[in-house]
């Protein structure tokens, strides 16, 4: 008798844990709306056509986890400007998606590189930033590049932040 109660003990303590562990929607709908309008999510251009990097544009973004383990994933493309329709434009040819793993706490930050022909004109990067869980898409949201990271690694030269870059 005393086997069964401790095991029963035992069985409700991992029940109890399985479910702090697993969050509510209303959880989830707070983590992701949080991590959407946070500061600490955004894209930026970090090399921009260097002697080290000619006529690449390097894109770098950062997002926060969302206080649970969640896997996190940015999706990279380049956006060229369009004289004639004074907008950017997207490149269908550089998507990049990058899996920066599951993790509940902190902010993570991942970045892709892009070459192109000389005198290929002006840019910006897109991030598309996704949060799953079990295979389900919890949240996502779409950022253009801005200047001004500080903490952006990993720039040439080191801490560049731009929100376009020129190969000319």
């Amino acid at each position: 008798m005393l086997c069964l109660t401790i095991l029963a003990l035992f069985s409700a303590s991992l029940a109890g844990q399985a479910s702090a562990a697993t969050p509510s929607a209303s959880q989830v709908r707070k983590a992701v709306s949080q991590a959407e309008r946070s500061e600490q999510l955004w894209a930026t251009i970090n090399i921009c056509n260097t002697r080290h990097h000619p006529n690449t544009v390097g894109i770098r973004g950062q997002m926060p986890a969302l206080g649970f383990s969640s896997s996190i994933s940015i999706a990279f493309s380049v956006d060229f400007w369009n004289p004639k329709t004074k907008r950017f434009k997207a490149d269908p040819g550089t998507k990049r998606l990058i899996h920066l793993g599951s993790p509940s706490t902190g902010v993570h930050q991942q970045g892709v590189s892009f070459k192109f022909d000389p005198h290929a004109g002006r840019f910006r990067g897109s991030a598309s930033f996704m949060w799953r869980r079990s295979g389900k898409l919890l949240g996502q949201t779409d950022k253009v590049t801005t200047g001004g990271h500080r903490r952006a690694d990993f720039g040439d030269p080191r801490g560049f932040s731009a929100a376009t870059c020129t190969i000319s």
